[in-house]
C-alpha cells in the first residue's frame, strides 16, 4: 500500500511539470571569463570562481585581454537593527548584501547590462549569546554571498538566450 502511494505521488509531482534545477550552465559567451571589481580572495570572488569553473567555464586572472569580463561593483554589506526588546536592546538585526554587475565580451561590447542584485535576510539576536549569534551571521553572510552568484548566473543565462 505505501508502494502504491508513493509511486501515485512520483507519477503526480512528475505530472505537473516540476523538475529540479539542476547544475549551472555556462552559456558559450563564458567559456573563458575574468571576474574585475572585486578582490581576488573576496568570498564573492571566489563563489563566483567556483560556479564557474564547476560549470565548465575557465577562469583568467583579472589582467587577461582575451576573455569576457564580469565586472562586479558597488558591492555593500550592511546591517541595521529592526527591532528592539522592552529594555531597548538589539532584538533583530536585518543584514542587506547588494552589488551591481554587468557582462561584457573581450571586445568590450555589453553582453548583460548593468543590473543590481539585493538580499535581504533578518535574524534575532541574543545578547546573552552573542558568540553563536555572530556565527550565525557570518553562516547568514556566506549563504548569501551563495545564493547571491546563483541568482546573477540565472540573470546572465536569461539574458543572453533573450538575445539569441
Amino acid at each position: 500500500m505505501r508502494f502504491l502511494l508513493l509511486l501515485l505521488l512520483t507519477a503526480g509531482v512528475s505530472a505537473c511539470g516540476f523538475h529540479l534545477r539542476g547544475a549551472v550552465e555556462v552559456p558559450a559567451a563564458l567559456k573563458e571569463t575574468r571576474i574585475v571589481g572585486v578582490a581576488e580572495f573576496a568570498p564573492l570572488s571566489l563563489q563566483l570562481k567556483k560556479v564557474l569553473t564547476s560549470a565548465g567555464s575557465t577562469v583568467l586572472p583579472a589582467t587577461a585581454k582575451t576573455a569576457s569580463t564580469i565586472s562586479i561593483r558597488n558591492e555593500l554589506y550592511d546591517r541595521r537593527v529592526l527591532s528592539v526588546d522592552a529594555q531597548g536592546r538589539v532584538a533583530e538585526y536585518e543584514l542587506i548584501y547588494s552589488f551591481d554587475f554587468n557582462v561584457s565580451d573581450e571586445t568590450g561590447a555589453l553582453l548583460v547590462p548593468s543590473q543590481k542584485i539585493t538580499l535581504t535576510r533578518d535574524y534575532r539576536f541574543d545578547p546573552n549569546n552573542v558568540l553563536a549569534k555572530d556565527a550565525e551571521e557570518a553562516q547568514i553572510r556566506k549563504d548569501m554571498i551563495e545564493f547571491a552568484v546563483r541568482q546573477l548566473m540565472r540573470r546572465i543565462d536569461a539574458n543572453l538566450k533573450r538575445k539569441s
